[in-house]
């Protein structure tokens, strides 16, 4: 075997024969052509390891950058936290490394960097990098016949953190199905739990090197059949405080009021719906609303909101009012608002029927033709002088008439209870907005409870609400601020469910009223459906809300969202993971491209698998960009 040694102790031999003049004229001048060809071969397979390590480095410290910003570094000093990050850095550089790089000739190294600048308006900022260096050697091979040992180089690769603001809302699942025990142990609510306070400090633990002020923010948004947005918010300008917006007196009569001694009440036709106005005896006048209606039963309204009409429930738009607002001024979209169907007006579940009627006070007949679920005032008693029909084709219709009748909730005789109240259907806590503090976040997730059915668009609905620079919620940053950045994390654990019924209302109340008012049919018309169920026959209460859901999903990503979606312990052939599927993605762009590729965040996920996916969100939304 010729050896490299041998060939050129050859070479040399050659060169130094002095048997032929022509030979030795040859090759004098060859040497200088001959040792430029070797320099270039040797250095065109130095310049393509210098490429690959390159690349290799980049992607180093783009998984280094994204571990430190999860939080993977602990370290009580910066210095101590640099040593981590190298052994980190340097373990992923070489385990990447392809066979013709030999592992001794690099050499890494890491650190912090900061550097100067200024931002478009010229105030002065400082931008923080991840940096790695690697000292790169290559031993020649055909360039040695002119004494070039060696080539070397270093690389290096920066990744610039901390020049942007995040603002996310957490909209987690709180059905009573969370209750249940998942694949890896515990209930599904304590996993998610506990995975979002561990997304919460690592998102944090990446604000820190932020030259940014505030630059994290979290909302919660708890939902379940609703979403409570808070009983402090009762009187504010976007909600219904005059019984303007047409469901508002959905399940209200108030031509049965029975007004005080001295006032009157005035029912008029608004439209398609009423409204009710009482002149009391000293001339002033008042808006009856549902929040009157808590009042008669000495209760406080708890919070949560009716789903609004369509498009408006699929929508960040509002009206705002003042008392001195009119009816007409509210639906021509006073102060720039978008009608009184944007109005936002408070849940309120009416005494259904009691299960008998009464012929007098001594005694009651058998029981009516249906039994409903959320009776908790007496219906015993006359109406316009008449007893209750007592034929049984009657009875149906009748408990429907006096189930809107408000003299029942004056001076009632009441059997509320934790499960038949007004509040049927609110079961989850006040949502929590756009907050710099992580223990107010972590504090609320940690009160999150199990209970209710399953409405993903309200809290996908509110998450985006929370998001908003404009009212209801105003703490989110504008819209076209360049350096902000908007995530929306949306966790369910099973499919949209609308409470079914079988007695005339159809449904049990819930955010979208009782089925019998057919308010989810609104935008599902095939022009006006989601591409996944254009042509398709939605034709149950779960494919309806699910339609509306995507709706909801798309107009939050145009609004510049960018919507991570979790299928959480969900069973295979469920809806919710294509509806899921179809929602995720993002909406942010800069010079028309999207910061992040649409339809790549969907995790559909086990108890098992939840913390790794919940990592996988932290570090995509703590957003590195390789700067050199």
């Amino acid at each position: 075997m010729t050896t490299r040694a041998s060939t050129l102790s050859r070479f040399k031999r050659f060169l130094s024969d002095s048997s032929g003049n022509l030979m030795v004229i040859t090759a004098i001048s060859a040497f200088p052509i001959m040792g430029m060809t070797a320099l270039a071969v040797d250095y065109s397979y130095f310049e393509r390891m210098r490429m690959t390590a390159q690349s290799g480095l980049d992607a180093a410290a783009l998984a280094t950058s994204k571990e430190y910003a999860a939080g993977a570094f602990d370290a009580p000093s910066q210095a101590e936290t640099v040593a981590e990050m190298k052994v980190y850095a340097d373990d992923y550089f070489r385990a990447n490394l392809p066979d013709f790089i030999p592992s001794d000739k690099v050499t890494l190294h890491a650190n912090f960097l900061s550097e100067e600048l200024e931002d478009e308006n010229g105030t002065a900022y400082t931008e923080k990098s991840v940096g790695l260096n690697v000292d790169l050697e290559y031993d020649t091979f055909i360039a040695k016949v002119i004494n070039r040992d060696n080539l070397a180089t270093t690389i290096s690769s920066e990744v610039a953190m901390g020049n942007l603001t995040v603002e996310i809302a957490l909209v987690i699942d709180n059905s009573g199905s969370m209750s249940t025990t998942t694949s890896g142990g515990g209930s599904r609510m304590v996993k998610a739990r506990d995975t979002a306070k561990d997304m919460v400090d690592k998102i944090f633990a990446a604000g820190t090197i932020s030259n940014k002020d505030d630059p994290v923010k979290f909302a919660l948004v708890p939902f379940a059949a609703s979403v409570n947005i808070g009983n402090a918010n009762a009187s504010a300008a976007w909600m219904d405080n005059n019984g303007y917006a047409p469901i508002h007196n959905e399940n209200l009569d108030w031509s049965t009021y029975i007004p005080p001694t001295g006032s009157t009440v005035a029912v008029t036709n608004q439209g398609t719906h009423k409204t009710a106005q009482e002149t009391l005896s000293n001339g002033t006048k008042d808006w009856k609303t549902r929040f009157d209606v808590y009042a008669m039963l000495g209760r406080t309204w708890k919070g949560c909101v009716e789903m609004r009409s369509w498009p408006h429930s699929t929508k960040d738009t509002v009206q705002t009012i003042t008392a001195s607002t009119t009816y007409g001024q509210a639906v021509s979209g006073v102060n720039g608002g978008a009608g009184v169907n944007a109005l936002f007006v408070p849940m309120f579940a009416p005494s259904e029927p009691t299960p008998k009627y009464s012929r007098n006070t001594s005694g009651s007949q058998s029981d009516d033709w249906e039994s409903y679920a959320n009776n908790y005032t007496t219906d015993y008693r006359k109406k316009a002088g008449q007893w209750f029909a007592s034929t049984t084709a009657n009875r149906q219709a009748n408990q429907n008439v006096r189930q809107d009748w408000i003299e029942r909730y004056q001076n009632a005789y009441t059997t509320m209870s934790s499960s038949r109240n007004p509040d049927y259907s609110c079961t989850t806590n006040a949502l929590t907005q756009l907050s710099t503090s992580k223990t107010a976040i972590k504090t609320a997730i940690d009160a999150m409870a199990a209970n209710g059915n399953t409405n993903v668009q309200e809290g996908l609905a509110w998450g985006w609400r929370t998001l908003s620079p404009a009212a209801p919620f105003t703490a989110g940053r504008a819209r076209n601020d360049i350096d902000n950045r908007k995530y929306l994390i949306v966790l369910t654990d099973g499919n949209n469910t609308y409470g079914s019924s079988s007695d005339p209302n159809q449904t049990t109340y819930g955010p979208w009223g009782y089925g019998k008012h057919g308010r989810i049919e609104g935008g599902l018309a095939n022009a006006d459906l989601p591409n996944l169920y254009k042509g398709t026959s939605v034709n149950t209460y779960e494919k309806k809300m699910n339609a509306h859901t995507l709706q909801t999903c798309e107009n939050a990503r145009n609004a510049g969202i960018t919507v991570f979606a979790i299928a959480f312990d969900v069973p295979n052939g469920s809806s919710v993971k294509y509806l899921l599927d179809a929602c995720a993605g993002s909406g942010k762009e800069e010079d028309g491209d999207e910061v992040v590729a649409g339809g790549t965040f969907y995790f559909d996920v086990s108890g098992s698998t939840l913390t790794g996916a919940m990592g996988a969100i932290a570090a995509q939304i703590s957003e590195m960009r390789i700067k050199k």
